[in-house]
């Protein structure tokens, strides 16, 4: 995995500073998260595995995974909560 970010971000871009190199990691990580299929996870993303076996023990977990389920992100108006629409 460490050689997977490296190859994707450090080695391939140029960052001026701290700052942008951690938000483009996270956003790799959270894309592969999301859209990787891995052979050790028997073909599945690691969010995936992380749902079914919410579903299979939901008692494991302290909140419901689906609730990080990426999607568009709707910003308040001041003073309101922020609303985030799941399609």
């Amino acid at each position: 995995m460490n050689r997977t970010i490296k190859d994707a971000t450090v080695k391939v871009f140029h960052y001026n500073d701290l700052k942008s190199l951690r938000a483009h990691v996270l956003v790799f990580v959270t894309a592969y998260n999301f859209a990787k299929h891995l052979k050790a996870l028997r073909r599945t993303t690691p969010f995936q595995t992380n749902c079914h076996a919410w579903t299979n023990d939901p008692d494991r977990f302290r909140i419901n995974l689906h609730h990080f389920i990426p999607g568009p992100y709707i910003p308040a108006p001041t003073g309101e909560v922020a609303v985030r629409i799941h399609s």
